[in-house]
């Protein structure tokens, strides 16, 4: 039933745009392929060479254990209570599981493509001062989703929008074309949930009713950490050209969610490097410090350990904020990887990304 409505969609969207402003005919080139996803076992997969690193080592000293119960976030109001957020003077959240923070109900391999998108989509043409609400959603296979969605998933709401990421038969979407949000928001062929779907779908309920929120998908299954560095790695361009789309429409991006680490389990270099793609990104895209938000690995299989880095970011990384893991399981489906969350995983992990960023922005 969804394939019969691109046209239908198409028209909304572009009804929710006003069209016509310069340059926005100009293409992205994107990944030329998705490659499987790499293990803890094999760093050379996706490695780029003359990776650039942030000077400085990482601070153990801001470390935090999953699950930390202070409560003393201000000034943000919590959909769970404030009980569900926790901080530190580090900027670690962490949310205990079963966190209710929102309304969102559970329920052939193709690549982003380099096609020129048709043009015409434009920031919202709303009321006066509306915002356009966008967040970069960043990393590998458990940002990109790995479970299948489910049909409750696949609920939609006109103010969620996502920048196409392929050509997707099965959603009628185009890569760097606007749609509204429904999974997959990252690779059709595997028709996975990732966290940003129940993130924006707790999140829409929060922002003011004449306001829209923006997902602009840059996950790439299976990479390392440096395929996105500025100097070395080969996605890096793609990450701020899909950006910049979204800045060229009227957008605003307010934070970006991160998942990655899988593909660099233990490496201790990896910190350093997440700052520098951070702290280039924010220069690049003149953000400014806005909330970085990097999840938890799984707390079993290989690379459960990688979370004592994960844990470091807050110390080494501006603005930065670690979602808990605690309670998420794996996927009974990996059978081979054991690093993927399963899908009810996925859904209450959206809704803790949600709730941090609510925090981290004060909202």
């Amino acid at each position: 039933m969804r394939v019969a409505w691109p046209m239908v969609r198409s028209a909304f969207v572009a009804s929710v745009f006003a069209l016509g402003s310069p340059g926005c005919d100009s293409g992205a080139e994107a990944p030329s392929a998705a490659p499987a996803e790499a293990g803890p076992s094999d760093p050379s997969r996706g490695a780029a060479p003359g990776a650039a690193t942030a000077p400085g080592g990482a601070d153990t000293s801001g470390d935090s254990t999953a699950g930390a119960t202070p409560s003393d976030v201000a000034g943000a109001p919590s959909p769970g209570g404030a009980e569900d957020v926790a901080t530190t003077n580090g900027g670690v959240i962490a949310l205990s599981p079963g966190v209710d923070a929102g309304s969102g109900e559970p329920g052939g391999s193709e690549t982003p493509g380099t096609s020129e998108p048709p043009g015409g989509s434009e920031p919202p043409a709303g009321a006066t001062g509306s915002t356009f609400h966008v967040f970069l959603l960043l990393g590998q296979s458990n940002m990109a989703g790995y479970p299948k969605a489910q049909p409750a998933d696949r609920t939609e709401d006109a103010r969620v929008l996502v920048l196409g990421f392929d050509t997707c038969a099965a959603t009628g979407r185009q890569p760097d074309v606007w749609d509204i949000a429904a999974p997959p928001l990252h690779e059709c062929w595997n028709d996975g949930l990732g966290p940003a779907d129940y993130f924006a779908k707790t999140l829409v309920d929060v922002i003011p009713a004449g306001d829209t929120i923006g997902l602009v998908p840059c996950a790439i299954s299976g990479e390392r950490i440096e395929t996105f560095l500025k100097v070395g790695g080969a996605r890096y361009d793609y990450i701020v050209q899909r950006a910049r789309r979204a800045q060229e429409r009227g957008g605003i991006i307010e934070g970006i969610l991160f998942h990655q680490g899988e593909s660099n389990s233990g490496d201790p270099s990896w910190p350093a490097k997440v700052n520098t793609l951070v702290t280039d990104l924010r220069t690049d895209l003149g953000l400014g410090p806005v909330p970085f938000l990097a999840g938890e690995l799984l707390y079993s299989g290989g690379a459960a350990g990688h979370n004592t880095l994960v844990n470091q970011l807050p110390s080494v990384v501006g603005n930065a904020y670690v979602i808990s893991a605690n309670g998420l399981v794996q996927d009974p489906s990996d059978t081979e990887w054991h690093l993927h969350f399963d899908h009810d995983s996925e859904v209450e992990f959206g809704r803790r990304y949600a709730a941090g960023m609510i925090a981290a922005l004060g909202w």
